[in-house]
This record gives C-alpha cells, structure tokens and sequence, in this order.
C-alpha cells in the first residue's frame, strides 16, 4: 500500500507540467511535471507514463523521479511533423496531462541512433555508415570538470565516437598496487553508503552529471557505450552484491532516464565473467569463468524495455568464454589479444557485427591487458579492420603517478598509437567498407592482408619488409587491372604515392604501408 502525505506546496510560480513545444526528429522532447504529494519512496510508488501519438505510431513511454518532487518523461520522436500526448499517473497531480509538440526534420550532425546493418556493420537511422572507433574512459564521467573537458577534448581530436564507460564507480588497484583506481565520486548513485547502500532509492544528482557527459558526448556525435554492471570494487563500495530483483528495478531506471540519447548503447558487463571473493586469508582473489547473474534475464529485459532498441551487448574475461549468441544480442563484444582469426570465426559464427572492445591497451603498467608498444596496437587495430569488424582503444600510460590513468580517468591522451590509428580511420572511411571483405588471395595472416569490394576495390595492409614477395590484386581471369591506386605510409599518417595502372602489377610488402586500389 503506497505510504504518502502532504509536503511543502508547489510553488505558485512553479507549472505543474513544463515541456517544449518543438525539436528535432531523433532528439529529446522531455516533460517534466511536479507534485506536492511526498512518498516515502517515490521511485516504487508512483508510476508515470506517456502515451505519444503521431500519424502513424502510438508509443509508451516511463517516466522517472528526478528528485525534489520532479518527474521526467523523455521521448525520442522517430519521424517529423505533429505529435500529441497524454500523461497517466497515480499522482493525482500529474494524472490526466495532454499536450503536443512539432517533430522537426533532424539538423545537420544529426543522423539518429545506430542499429546494426547489413548484418556485419553499423549505420546510422538515416543511413549514414558508421564506422566504429571505440576508445575507454570507465570512470571519465565523475571526474572534476576541467579533467572532463580535456577528456573530451582528447575525444575529438582524436576522433573517437564510442566510448565504453562504466554507469557506477570504479574502486582497483591491481595485484601489487601498481595502478591506483579510486577516487570517490561527488555523490553516489544510491542513497546510503558504500558497503551498505539502499538499491531501491537512488541519488538523481548521481544520474543527471551522467547524463551531462551524455550530453557532451552527444553534441560532438560520439556514442556512449554504456557498462550497466562491473565486478571490480573489492567490496570498497558492494554496489556489486546488489540481488537480481535490485539489478532489475537499477535498470528499469537507468532506461526510464537514458533511453531517449540516441547515443546510448547497452554494455550488459564488463568482463561478465569475473568474481571477486575473499580469499580466506582476510584478501580477495579474482575468479574467473563465472556468472554472478543471469545475464539472459538481464539482457532480454533491456530488448522488452528500451523503446528504442539501442544495440546491446555483453563483455567477456580474455581467458573466459565470449558469451553465447542470444537474440537480444545486437553485436559481439569481445575481449582478447587475437583480433583477426578469432574476429573472423567470430563474424562466421554469430552472423552480426563484431568489436573486440578491448585486445589490450598501449601502456607502461605492469599487467599485460596495459603494457602494449604503440605498434602492437597499431597492428592489432589494422587487424581487426582487415578482417571486416572493429574495435577498440586504450591508454594506460602512468606519467605522473600510477593514479591518473587514461582508461579509467580519461584526461589527455599522450600516446603514439590514437593519431595513427585516426588515421586507420580516415582510410576506411575512403573506402566502401560495408561491402569489403577478406580476400584471402593476396592475404598470408600473418605479414600482408587484403579485403576487397569482388574486384572494384582493394584496401592492402603490409606489417613486414618482404622484398621477395609479390602481391597480384585483381582479376586474372577477365585480365582487368585498370586501378587508381593509392600508397598510405599508416605510421607517419600521410598518402605518398597516387597514380594509374593498366596491367598486371605487383606489389611488394613494406612495413607500415597500405594501398589501395579503385577500379577505373
């Protein structure tokens, strides 16, 4: 039985519903309505939602306790002109609203949500390719505003556009204590304190300087590719012990608040795999190759509850297993070194896109995940490109104590390997790389690798100095050979060499040299 009595009154000034009356097609139309009743738990007992009619649809939407006697509904409208609403609630002050809006046609850097298409890629709602150039920044988020905007600033200039970032808190430091991860954030996302948190009532402050980094990451066309649970706190803050009802009612809300930024993805968990358990000896220890939830719960409640159908996926421990493919699952999300054959196997196996989302970062910390050369993430990067899928970055250079970090952090990127692989990026987007696939003629795996669009277009990538060898792209059946062709030195980021061919024509592997050929 819902528990209230009267509160302050709303003041005079105050509507009891507020909400604009235009904008953009794929962008937010929010209502925010105010009550005067008080609860004593306003997330369980009240319920809100909005009917929203345009045309041709009838969508429902959940609204949310935002605090101080405030209620948001956020709508994502999918197509332009005219759409009007009712509210319901068991608020009597916020029963029985209408209203309406105008949709407008989507503006210049908004291109709508991404959805898998054409079964191994990603576009865009209007049909904009995207191509994914992920990086990590897990607790960016609840960093000092000045570290947040030089984080965003590493961001853009490096042209990042997924993010993968943790929604609650980080506490890690490593086997040995050579990584120091736990700064505390302003506020936490659940009332109590660490260790002894109420998981039905949650602290809006927590959610609204989130949904700012959203916001920012929005406004610069970056996705954000949401981490709903992790197992890495060591019971510093027990946000992990939270039971399956708990973790239902915590997601029900984060999709009630976030399902309206057409950048938001679903990250079910970061190495899902993973349990942290006292050891006997008064430490912890890490297992690995367990489940702490059910994950198949957890993942078709996403697909049923999110209007929007954002993608979705689930993160793996590199020595665990990548999670079976299940029809909530939009993408592969997968952790490990090998990010061509096993990206491939992959793709064959799954039948949707692929992103190995972490193959181990450039560094200079102790642990292997962190103590990569800028050329062994360049390559692997380039890899996981040439066998059609995508993947992920990371930094994890300590320069002025082991605390600062970059993959937790974020800050300044100061590593070799985010320009080049920038880079990577632009020559892709040179290319039809929807429509490429593996040519294993001129690929060996290991030294020279080739996709190619039938024989239209070639995209070479040599890693080796092979002066013996020959590569023959093209069609020695037909004896078509007429290319424009294009020589990239991909290390020093920069096209040095364009010109035509009319005949068979070799060409020979040279380290940190991509060419590409464009039928004419």
């Amino acid at each position: 039985m819902n528990k209230m009595w009267k509160a302050k009154e709303i003041s005079e000034k105050t509507q009891v519903i507020q909400y604009p009356k235009s904008v953009e097609k794929w962008d937010i139309f929010e209502i925010t309505l105010y009550s005067n009743i008080k609860y004593e738990n306003p997330f369980r007992q009240v319920s809100l939602w909005g009917e929203f009619k345009s045309k041709e649809t009838c969508e429902r939407v959940w609204g949310f306790y935002d605090g101080e006697g405030r209620w948001k509904i956020r709508f994502m409208p999918q197509e332009t002109g005219k759409y009007a609403f009712h509210i319901f609630s068991n608020d009597p002050n916020m029963n029985e609203h209408s209203g309406g809006f105008i949709s407008l046609p989507a503006g210049e850097n908004n291109h709508g949500p991404v959805h898998p298409n054409k079964i191994l890629h990603f576009s865009y709602a209007d049909g904009t390719q995207f191509f994914v150039l992920g990086t990590t920044a897990y607790g960016w988020t609840y960093r000092p505003y000045d570290i947040r905007m030089k984080t965003l600033e590493s961001f853009e200039k490096y042209k990042f556009n997924k993010i993968r970032m943790l929604l609650t808190p980080k506490y890690y430091q490593g086997e040995d204590g050579d990584v120091d991860i736990s700064y505390e954030p302003e506020c936490y996302p659940f009332e109590g304190k660490p260790g002894n948190f109420d998981f039905e009532r949650f602290i809006p402050a927590y959610f609204q300087n989130y949904e700012r980094c959203l916001s920012d990451l929005k406004k610069r066309g970056i996705e954000a590719d949401v981490i709903l649970f992790h197992f890495y706190d060591f019971g510093h803050f027990g946000i992990d012990q939270m039971d399956e009802e708990q973790a239902l009612f915590y997601l029900q809300y984060v999709i009630r608040r976030f399902s309206a930024f057409r950048n938001v993805w679903w990250s079910l968990a970061n190495e899902y795999d993973v349990s942290v358990e006292a050891d006997g000896d008064g430490g912890s220890m890490v297992r690995t190759r367990v489940n702490r939830r059910n994950w198949d719960v957890i993942g078709e409640y996403i697909k049923a509850n999110d209007p929007y159908q954002h993608p979705r996926s689930i993160h793996n421990y590199p020595s665990g297993e990548i999670y079976p493919n299940r029809s909530w699952m939009t993408h592969v999300s997968y952790q490990h070194p090998n990010t061509y054959q096993l990206l491939i196997d992959l793709k064959r196996r799954y039948q949707k896109p692929v992103v190995n989302d972490e193959y181990q970062y450039e560094g200079n910390v102790k642990y292997e995940w962190g103590n990569s050369t800028p050329e062994e993430v360049v390559f692997s990067h380039w890899l996981s490109f040439m066998a059609g899928g995508y993947a992920t970055h990371g930094e994890a250079i300590k320069i002025k104590n082991n605390r600062d970090i970059f993959w937790t952090y974020g800050g300044e990127i100061t590593g070799e390997s985010a320009k080049r692989i920038r880079f990577l990026k632009e020559i892709a987007l040179g290319c039809s790389f929807q429509e490429m696939k593996p040519d294993w003629r001129n690929t060996d795996g290991i030294n020279y690798f080739s996709i190619s669009k039938e024989d239209m277009e070639y995209l070479l990538f040599f890693s080796t100095d092979m002066p013996r060898k020959r590569i023959y792209p093209g069609n020695a059946k037909t004896g078509f050979y007429n290319y424009r062709v294009e020589v990239f030195d991909v290390w020093n980021c920069k096209k040095i060499q364009e010109y035509e061919i009319h005949k068979q024509t070799a060409f020979v592997p040279a380290r940190w040299k991509a060419v590409k050929l464009t039928a004419i």
